[in-house]
């Protein structure tokens, strides 16, 4: 090669170079002075979504306005589809899941299988069962398909790489399946994880680059004053099941949000439930929040005030168990166990308390549910509205106001006690008196009766009324009929031909005369019948919310008047001698050891069942003032052998009421009372 054609070459050479670099030049100008204005555009680029607030519940409160429920600010791990769609989603909640984990956080995933291999279905409840029922039909899996087997099919449909591990896997499409479940869309955040700690939300937020679609968001959660205050009463909220769903969409609700499940919190749901904000958020094309704007605010739902008196109700809890533990020390009631105290405003029919022994912690309900669902002493059960027991002689008063005001007795008319009631053959009950001491109580009237608690007395006028007239006082004064509680309770059974499949005999109107038989009732039912009895023969409608306050305003929203149910108009002379034979049974009669010469006039009347197996049961109700009765009370405890043996729990209740010194640290009733 000459020389000539060297140089020429490396011009050409030089040329090239320039040409090259030149391009370079232009494009890079192009881009950032003739386009620059498109692509930072791009780049700016906004992404719109609307979302909603969700609005905190109302508060619920106490008669005197000392708060029960609130709310308390928790911290929930929330996803935002807009973001979360435009990477690997199924990495992302890998990575997070693997997160939250490393923290002990638990995350949202209701996938009916186990999260460690080996797999299996987890039909532990009738949802989880229907659960499976469905994914087996959406999948199309046989009747022998392992939970491998859908976890395969299930990761087919989500676009779960092959690459990742068995229990990645499960972990991917369990967190999918609940995303699905929960309606994940743009309007609708995911809550991944709920009330987190905060150590989590740290370790969430430090990681915002990674995670870009991920935000933590703070929420209200239901926070109880003292978590042992009546418990069975406010219920309890939670996650919406499927079956719920299709009524509560058209409501407005997200099958993201919570409800009552329970007891006020459910009954009342309409009001507490609060009216959800909206905001919109514009992020840009790397998720990255550009701006956040509220359209409307969320509104807190309102107030419930209850007919619960709080101090009371303390009082009321601590007294039931305090007597029950106590009875427990002594070898005739060492099965007592479990009971019940209701406390019910006369003229009202407001429930003042209302105690179930065994009882549970609000706070702790949900995680010790199994726990709690299999004692055997059923702390679950609210005894004080849906347990029935046989009254014992506490339905005596029943069986007075019958016989009086059909003319049957008088209330002078005396008859004498024999002991034995001989009228039928092959059947022949007899007076308490006479089977433990072979003594009778001679010649009574329906006062004395009431204070003696003598069954011949009973047997005897309530054989010549009959059942069915019998039955027709005892349906106005509300034995065996629900009382109108707004939570559940049962009705109970009032003994007699309607209720029974059987045949019914005289021998069953003399057991059921004096609360045997078949009767069964709940303690609100024994203490709303005592309150209409002494009221004069109104029964109110028994209710447990006094009202209902507007959470801005404060104005009322409902107020509950009181109802009347029935009236029996008990003439004034009857109602005189029932009230007089409760009076008697305080001061000198089955009550005496405990409230003769007691600082406040009550009546009442003990009563004893016996059981299947076991101590017979104690029932114990009672009013007070005499003079002008304001509140009706009934106690019972479930083996605890008489109804005098648990009197003391209903004079603590008094002692509440009425501000008396309390007796702690003293022997009341024979019963040593721990301070």
């Amino acid at each position: 090669m000459n020389l000539r054609e060297g140089r020429f070459r490396f011009i050409m050479l030089i040329v090239t170079v320039i040409v090259v670099f030149g391009s370079f030049i232009f494009a890079l100008i192009n881009l950032q002075i003739g386009q620059g204005a498109y692509y930072k555009e791009l780049s700016e680029k906004r992404i719109s979504t609307t979302e909603t607030v969700s609005a905190a519940r109302g508060n619920i409160y106490d008669r005197n306005g000392e708060l029960l429920v609130t709310n308390r600010n928790g911290y929930n791990i929330t996803l935002s589809k807009a973001v979360l769609q435009q990477g690997d989603q199924n990495a992302t909640i890998l990575g997070l899941c693997k997160l939250l984990s490393s923290y002990n956080t638990s995350y949202n995933d209701s996938l009916p299988i186990t999260l460690t291999e080996p797999f299996t279905f987890d039909k532990s409840s009738d949802t989880n069962i229907s659960a499976l029922e469905k994914l087996f039909d959406t999948y199309h899996l046989g009747e022998n398909a392992t939970p491998t087997d859908l976890i395969k099919k299930m990761g087919e449909a989500y676009d779960v790489s092959p690459g990742y591990t068995p229990a990645e896997k499960r972990i991917i499409v369990g967190v999918r399946y609940e995303m699905e479940f929960r309606e994940f869309t743009m309007s609708n955040p995911f809550i991944l994880a709920e009330d987190v700690p905060i150590e989590t939300v740290i370790a969430v937020s430090e990681r915002s680059v990674e995670y870009p679609c991920v935000t933590v968001e703070t929420a209200a959660y239901r926070e109880y004053a003292d978590p042992s205050i009546t418990p069975h009463i406010l219920g309890y909220i939670g996650k919406i099941w499927a079956e719920e769903y299709p009524d509560l969409k058209d409501q407005g609700y997200k099958m993201s949000d919570q409800v009552g499940k329970a007891g006020i919190e459910k009954v009342a749901e309409n009001h507490l439930r609060g009216t959800d904000g909206v905001r919109l958020i514009e992020r840009n094309a790397s998720g990255e929040v550009l701006n956040v704007t509220t359209v409307s605010e969320p509104i807190q739902g309102d107030s419930v005030v209850l007919t619960i008196d709080k101090q009371l109700q303390i009082t009321t809890q601590n007294a039931l168990k305090n007597v029950i533990t106590n009875l427990q020390n002594y070898h005739e009631t060492r099965d007592a166990s479990a009971g019940a105290a209701v406390v019910v405003q006369v003229d009202t029919g407001e429930v003042l308390a209302s105690a179930t022994y065994p009882t549970y912690d609000a706070a702790t309900y949900l995680s010790n549910y199994n726990s709690l669902l299999e004692n055997k002493d059923k702390p679950l059960l609210n005894r004080a509205f849906g347990g029935t027991y046989a009254p014992g002689s506490t339905f005596k008063m029943a069986t007075a106001i019958a016989v009086l005001e059909e003319d049957v007795v008088q209330p002078s008319t005396k008859i004498l006690d024999e002991g034995v009631y001989r009228k039928y053959t092959g059947y022949h009950p007899k007076c308490w008196r006479y089977t433990d001491y072979g003594a009778t109580h001679g010649r009574v009237n329906v006062s004395e009766a009431l204070r003696d608690s003598c069954n011949y007395f009973f047997y005897q006028s309530a054989d010549e009324m009959g059942i069915d007239l019998l039955n027709k006082y005892c349906k106005q004064l509300g034995l065996g009929s629900k009382t109108g509680l707004e939570v559940s309770e049962s009705a109970g059974i009032l003994a007699g031909p309607e209720s029974r499949n059987s045949e019914w005999y005289p021998g069953d109107t003399l057991q059921a005369a004096i609360g045997q038989s078949d009767n069964l009732f709940t303690p609100v039912q024994l203490a709303t019948y005592v309150a209409t009895i002494v009221n004069g023969g109104t029964r109110y409608r028994t209710h447990l919310i006094k009202s209902v306050k507007d959470s801005v305003s404060g104005r009322d929203v409902l107020v509950n008047a009181p109802a009347a149910v029935s009236e029996i108009n008990i003439d004034e002379d009857n109602m005189d001698a029932v009230m007089e034979g409760m009076y008697l049974t305080a001061a000198e009669g089955t009550a005496a050891n405990v409230f003769a010469n007691y600082p406040v006039n009550i009546g009442c009347k003990t009563g004893t069942a016996s059981v299947p197996s076991g101590t017979a049961n104690g029932i114990f109700v009672a009013f007070a003032p005499y003079e002008d009765p304001e509140i009706a009370v009934c106690v019972v405890v479930e083996h605890g052998a008489h109804g005098n043996s648990i009197a003391p729990i209903a004079k603590m209740v008094f002692d509440e009421y009425f501000s008396i010194n309390e007796y702690a640290g003293q022997e009341v009733g024979g019963i040593y009372l721990q301070p």
